[in-house]
């Protein structure tokens, strides 16, 4: 135990930044059996620590091989104890068009420690990990620790039936994908460090679930929006290949009221390996104490092809588009991206990543472009 507390000690102190370690959400339907996301994860609406049956899926279907059990098989920890951690680094090159041309970085940039205790279906899950920055961050590292996720949560059953949870963690909402520049994170309330102090319940079966949640934000260190208000997510199972949900969220935050809602879907093929999802959501931002109650509507999508064979890679191909005016001519985004995954032994991936936008619309000029590659390594 005293090697156990001084090894995850270390890990804290190595860690460099916050990135949101969520789930991949193309494992959904692709995976062996996995048909919601707290089948793998002991949040309810999936993401960061992964359960038991996760890590056996790691080992024996999405890596090429390896014990994805803790510090690979060598630890195991009391049935009301999980500990697990991500450490990333990435080296990224780009190009937005800047007179000085492109921009080079290699940084550190994850490194999250988890903790999952409790029994009778009460638990403490919390995440800590440090703030980190392309540029340089020159805080102290006391000034840089910071917790996305720290909550109290009850359940019933085994994954199945209710749950109620208080604390601070991402809002059952949308994809949830892992890149957190994605428009339907960044523009929907589901940025880096956005997450916000919520009380969320709901239902989870094998082929539906809902959540409802309250929110407001974090008040130690606000990013993004500021709102406060709620949110509702339902998602229906069609068949072991089908996924639609639906959505909807209101956040009131000083002169700003947010209205929103949206579908997300997944479908699976089979024989090729191939998972197609996608998210489209319509926002209203009005502005009720502007001369004649101004406002705007915005349009947010995500499309994205993936080939899922398992057994230590998958990639593909998304397509999103971030309309923040649909009355305004030309100021539309659209991103197209291009990724590519390889876990050649469980607790290790290889990801290559590569994105370009062209902003307003047909006459765009050169996009921005990025490369990402990071290695990324999990206990």
């Amino acid at each position: 135990m005293i090697r156990l507390v001084g090894s995850f000690a270390a890990l804290l102190v190595v860690a460099f930044s916050a990135r949101g370690a969520l789930a991949y959400p193309q494992f959904q339907l692709s995976a062996d059996g996995a048909q919601r996301c707290n089948q793998c994860h002991f949040s309810p609406s999936g993401g960061t620590l992964i359960n038991g049956y996760g890590r056996s899926q790691t080992g024996d279907t999405l890596a090429a091989g390896g014990n994805g059990g803790l510090l690979h098989g060598k630890l195991t920890l009391p049935e009301w104890l999980a500990l697990g951690g991500d450490l990333r680094g990435a080296f990224v090159a780009s190009d937005v068009g800047e007179t000085e041309g492109p921009q080079v970085a290699l940084f550190p940039m994850q490194g999250d420690a988890y903790l999952h205790a409790g029994g009778g279906g009460v638990s403490f899950n919390a995440t800590v990990g440090l703030r980190g920055s392309a540029r340089g961050d020159r805080a102290s590292y006391p000034e840089r620790t910071t917790s996305r996720e720290h909550y109290l949560m009850w359940q019933s059953g085994n994954g199945e039936g209710a749950y109620v949870r208080a604390g601070r963690f991402l809002l059952p909402y949308g994809l949830r994908l892992v890149e957190h520049v994605t428009y339907v994170r960044r523009f929907l309330g589901q940025n880096l460090l956005e997450e916000p102090y919520a009380l969320s319940g709901g239902y989870i079966k094998n082929d539906w679930e809902l959540h409802v949640s309250a929110f407001t934000p974090f008040v130690i260190a606000p990013v993004g929006q500021r709102g406060s208000g709620g949110v509702v997510y339902y998602e229906n199972r069609l068949s072991d290949s089908a996924i639609l949900g639906g959505q909807a969220r209101v956040s009131i935050a000083g002169e700003q009221r947010t209205f929103q809602g949206g579908l997300v879907g997944k479908y699976f093929l089979e024989k090729p390996k191939l998972l197609t999802m996608g998210e489209l959501d319509v926002v209203r931002q009005q502005f009720p104490k502007v001369p004649g109650g101004a406002g705007r509507s915005q349009l947010v999508s995500y499309l994205g092809v993936f080939w899922v064979p398992l057994g230590g890679y998958f990639g593909g191909l998304a397509w999103e588009r971030y309309d923040e005016d649909l009355a305004v001519r030309d100021v539309a985004r659209d991103s197209f991206s291009v990724q590519a995954h390889w876990w050649p032994v469980a607790h290790l991936e290889l990801l290559l990543y590569g994105r370009a936008q062209f902003n307003g619309g047909g006459d765009a000029g050169d996009p921005a472009k990025m490369v990402m590659l990071q290695i990324h390594y999990w206990l």
